[in-house]
């Protein structure tokens, strides 16, 4: 009967050992798998982490192609009103201005150029058309007061100068520079009409600048418009290229 019982204790014990063991192996492999999740759980919550980063980075960017494909919209149509053939039209000008202005209004190239042109629209612009024609206009009052120059304003150089326009045959091709005995006022006319043939009203107006005396007040106004056309259609110039750029970046 001892026998018996000593058999009896050392199964239980050998069954507690196996429950024992199976226990923890049971318990490891729990905590294994919960190990192996919670991994891939910080892996896919890394990949989810990357993805939302990715696609902000691609909605910046298609906020920033939008934003530049409007710049480019807004500076092609302020370009096309300040070069239009008929004259810039002041409605549209002042429309595109205000959009650059409340849509860029962090840019300091843009607040730059459009502080500027908001004085030069103060009042409205003529056409290249308009400003050729009152050239042509100005022209024979500016050659009868030809000599009438600031250090030489008597009778005499009013008299002389009605006399040699009257004398004198129009010369589109009037090439002789002051400094080699020509009449200044007929020389920088005559340049400043070829300039206007050929479409440029930057060099026509640089000649206009450098008359004197009495037909420099003759031409005074003209040379306000055209310098205020001239700094429309060059600050139109920049603000497109400058778009341009963008859109290429």
């Amino acid at each position: 009967r001892r026998s018996h019982i000593v058999i009896y204790i050392t199964d239980w014990k050998q069954w507690y050992q196996r429950r024992v063991r199976g226990s923890d192996e049971a318990a490891l492999r729990e905590a294994t798998v919960e190990v192996e999740c919670q991994g891939r759980l910080d892996r896919s919550n890394k990949v989810v982490e990357r993805v939302g980063e990715l696609l902000d980075a691609q909605n910046g960017r298609f906020a920033e192609v939008l934003t530049s494909r409007r710049l480019l919209n807004l500076s092609t149509a302020l370009y096309e009103t300040a070069n239009a053939a008929a004259g810039p039209d002041d409605g549209k000008l002042k429309e595109s201005l205000n959009c650059l202005r409340s849509e860029f209004s962090g840019d300091p190239l843009i607040d730059s150029v459009t502080s500027a042109l908001t004085s030069t629209l103060s009042s409205p612009l003529p056409s290249f058309h308009t400003l050729s024609e009152q050239l042509k206009e100005l022209e024979p009052r500016c050659r009868r007061v030809a000599l009438v120059t600031d250090s030489d304003c008597g009778m005499g150089s009013h008299v002389a100068s009605v006399a040699m326009a009257t004398l004198t045959f129009r010369d589109d091709d009037y090439d002789t520079k002051p400094e080699d005995g020509g009449c200044a006022t007929f020389y920088h006319l005559s340049k400043a009409q070829s300039e206007m043939r050929a479409n440029n009203l930057d060099m026509a107006a640089r000649h206009i600048n450098q008359m004197e005396g009495e037909p420099r007040s003759i031409v005074t106004d003209w040379l306000r418009d055209a310098r205020a056309l001239l700094e429309l259609q060059q600050s139109a110039n920049v603000l497109l290229s400058y778009a341009k750029l963008l859109n290429h970046t």
